[in-house]
């Protein structure tokens, strides 16, 4: 029976005593107990007062005065995918499942009450027959052996008093309870309770779970010799394992089935069938739980500790939340897409397209993806590290630098304070900033290393990464700035407000990443990350996600920023990302150690973080890959694959176009020396771009500029300025004989020649006002600004006076 004093093991049979000659002297007063045990239950309390009775049923109530109720049984809770069917994981203290009486197959009750309590539905809180046969045998020994327990008292030992003692105090006590239950409880609901509540192996409780693990289906659909499998482990449900010991089981089940004939529950001939089969488990073998994603440790942990109030419904303490998670009986629906969570898996574990990993190094670098929903902020996947079931590596939710691609929020920041994003700044690397910290230097450099590529505006400085350019717009906004926009865009981990953070040296993690970036896409307005959508306990809401969104960036801010880094992805660092036909923004980032790369992005619909580095202590990803890797070239291309898989099937839409560009008023600069020159036309938010050209003008003068000075432009468009070298410039004089002097004069000084011009008399009219003779000759190189004489025509007698006249022509030089 079930009520052996430990269900866990198999009892042996005790050995023989032999023949007790004082057993026949026993029998008078176990039958006089049975006898007053019988008048306490059958007849009025005064009709046996003179033997006791009225004590003995004034214990009996004692014992059983403080009973209302059977407790709730600790319930196993799941957690479900966003498509409701999928299970992600079981939480339990208890496995168990409940499952009502009439979702119990006939023939698992039948199996159930043959070997436990065949007259449980014509007796009442006790089977006397059995109770009796229990005393004589209990009197015989000294002490308790058998209990004579009914499924009511098991129910009470097991869900009530959980005492296991085998004493006579605690027999009377489940028989006090015992009494209760049956009056408060109809037989169904008794029975269902104990289906419900008993022990059958492998850390499984109740009936509906034990058909579920062992066979893979609903308790409703048990059959004949699975229901007296089932039945059979009741007596020790480790000992009759059927997965450890089969031959064991098989035997028991077949006395169930010979106690189900013997009663008429069954026919014979479907026994003796059902004695024949072995005992079939599911074909793919018990239902092993599988460890659960790390999505579900992040649910866990979350509702455990419930920092910002949202699973109130759990209960106020950290404790009541635990025990309502573990043992509540909870159907908790996720935001997890299992499609796209199997997308990053498989993306994940394929290998680095940088080339093959250096033979020698015994570290292997690992991946988190986490994507969000644009809209609701949803978290629909949440890979941490290529296997998480055996390494249990939190990477999706650890701290990492992010390096540049924390830029956008120094964007965001800088708009904020009406920074035009045509605002020019020097490439010069090293770029010596006196505020500037954290290094012995006070420099800071691009990842290309020392080199100058003049000045460059935020637009091509965002493409291509440019971080001496983001080191000078930090300094402009203020490090206090950057903090303050990162954190309404969803970056929750304390950041310091120094220069550096532009660069991305404060760790963040890359659920913050993408729920960050999230906010650009969602033009502007931050949806808090979520996780779990509702919980159900008996079908009733018990909680219900209401999506948490505040607009938090200014909508024309966000869709400038969102162009600025589209160009990343087309033409910039982040190539690798693009994702035709949908359009894609998104930034690279790389630490200057090599230790972390990055790429953040988006498309119109969902955004997504990809992380690759060391799990433990960071090192540099250039000793495992053998050569340089950056954002660009190990996650961006990560990225892809993933965002190519989930985004198949959804629309391609373009984003909002970002606000009309301003203008201004090109400044005046030519005559000025180069680096004057340069820095006012920067200072007015214009991108300079020296060209020098050969002139005899002073070195370093600027001779010309395009646009011409007072002229309107965008800001952060091109102003060319031509610099002279200080040299003239060698050129071909142009042939002009026989062209007008008015002609001959404009070629030359086009040419940048001095033009002088002396008439000669002629007497043919055909060359009246036209050069006859030049000076150098036409194709001969000279420095420009020589002077080249002209011999022109003129009538005999005319004001030249024989002589001829010379006029100079004078082009000045600046």
């Amino acid at each position: 029976m079930a009520d052996e004093a430990d269900a866990g093991r198999h009892v042996a049979e005790r050995p023989d005593r032999g023949a007790n000659p004082f057993l026949i002297l026993l029998f008078v007063p176990v039958i006089a107990v049975a006898g007053l045990l019988v008048a306490v239950l059958f007849l009025p309390p005064i009709a046996g007062a003179a033997f006791g009775v009225d004590r003995i049923d004034a214990k009996l109530t004692a014992l059983g005065a403080d009973f209302t109720h059977i407790p709730k049984f600790p319930e196993r809770s799941t957690i479900y995918a966003a498509d409701g069917k999928t299970v992600l994981a079981t939480l339990y203290l208890d496995n168990r499942e409940i499952v009502p009486l009439d979702r119990v197959s006939k023939l698992a009750r039948k199996a159930v009450l043959a070997v436990e309590d065949a007259e449980f539905y014509t007796h009442g809180a006790l089977d006397w027959t059995a109770v009796i046969r229990a005393l004589v045998t209990n009197a015989a020994s000294g002490e308790v052996e058998q209990g004579g327990s009914t499924i009511t008292t098991q129910l009470v030992k097991n869900a009530i008093t959980g005492d296991t003692s085998t004493t006579f105090q605690r027999k009377f006590q489940e028989l006090a309870l015992a009494l209760r239950v049956e009056q408060a409880y109809s037989k169904d609901e008794i029975l269902a309770l104990y289906l419900n509540d008993v022990y059958l192996g492998n850390g499984v409780y109740g009936i509906g779970t034990a058909a579920d693990f062992y066979f893979h289906v609903p308790a409703k659909k048990l059959s004949l010799t699975q229901s007296a499998t089932l039945a059979a482990m009741l007596k020790a449900p480790e000992y009759y394992d059927p997965i450890d010991h089969p031959v064991k089981t098989r035997k028991r089940r077949n006395l169930v089935l010979d106690r189900m004939a013997e009663l008429g529950m069954v026919d014979q001939e479907k026994i003796d069938r059902a004695k024949e089969q072995p005992i079939v488990l599911a074909s793919d073998g018990p239902l092993e739980l599988q460890q659960p994603p790390f999505f579900v440790t992040y649910i866990t942990e979350q509702i455990v500790a419930n920092e910002d109030g949202e699973f109130d419904a759990f209960g106020r303490s950290e404790k009541q939340r635990r025990r309502r998670l573990y043992e509540g009986g909870l159907d908790i629906y996720t935001t997890l897409r299992p499609d796209w969570q199997a997308a990053a898996q498989a993306v994940a574990n394929e290998p680095y397209r940088v080339g093959a990993a250096h033979p020698d190094y015994d570290q292997t670098p690992d991946t988190a993806i986490v994507s969000v929903e644009n809209e609701t902020g949803a978290i629909r996947t949440m890979l941490s590290g290529r296997n998480y079931a055996e390494d249990q590596l939190n990477l999706a939710n650890s701290p990492r630098q992010p390096g540049s691609s924390f830029k956008p929020f120094t964007l965001v920041a800088a708009f904020r304070e009406d920074i035009p994003s045509g605002a020019v700044f020097s490439t010069k690397s090293p770029l010596y900033l006196p505020e500037w910290t954290g290094n012995d230097c006070s420099c800071v450099s691009n990842a290309e290393g020392a080199g100058d590529g003049g000045y460059r505006n935020l637009w091509e400085a965002t493409a291509d990464s440019i971080n001496v350019v983001f080191a000078q717009l930090i300094l402009e906004v203020g490090p206090e700035a950057v903090v303050e926009a990162a954190h309404d865009m969803g970056i929750t981990t304390e950041l310091p407000a120094v220069p550096s953070l532009t660069l991305g040296t404060a760790d963040v993690t890359p659920i913050e990443m993408a729920s960050a970036y999230q906010t650009l896409a969602n033009e502007g307005r931050h949806c808090t990350p979520f996780t779990v959508d509702r919980v159900l306990i008996d079908d009733e809401v018990l909680y219900q996600h209401r999506p948490h969104c505040k607009q938090v960036v200014d909508p024309e801010i966000a869709h400038l920023v969102t162009a600025m880094i589209q160009g990343g992805v087309q033409h910039g660092t982040g190539t690798a990302a693009a994702l035709s036909p949908w359009p894609v923004a998104g930034k690279t980032g790389t630490t200057q150690d090599y230790s972390n790369v990055w790429f953040v992005g988006f498309t119109r619909q969902v955004s997504t973080a990809v992380w690759v580095g060391f799990p433990g202590t960071p090192d540099s990803l250039e000793l495992y890959f053998g050569q340089s890797v950056f954002g660009g070239t190990v996650a961006a291309p990560i990225w892809h694959d993933y965002m190519a898989r989930i985004m198949a099937g959804m629309p391609a839409v373009g984003f909002p176009a970002p606000p009309a560009p301003p203008t201004g008023t090109v400044p005046d600069v030519v005559g000025l020396k180069t680096e004057k020159a340069q820095n006012k036309i920067a200072a007015a938010d214009f991108t300079p771009k020296v060209e020098v050209v050969d002139d005899p003008a002073p070195k370093g003068t600027v001779i010309a500029q395009t646009p011409e000075g007072g002229t309107g432009a965008q800001l952060g468009s091109l102003v060319t300025l031509q610099v002279s070298s200080g040299v003239a410039p060698i050129v071909k004089v142009p042939r002009v004989i026989g062209l007008s002097e008015d002609d001959a004069r404009a070629a030359l000084e086009e040419a940048g020649f001095l033009v002088e011009v002396v008439q000669v008399e002629t007497d043919d009219p055909d060359k009246i006002g036209v050069v006859v003779q030049q000076t150098p000759g036409g194709g001969v190189k000279a420095e420009a600004g020589t002077t080249v004489t002209l011999k022109v025509g003129v009538e005999p007698g005319g004001d030249g006076g024989g002589e001829g006249w010379a006029e100079l022509s004078r082009r000045a030089w600046s």
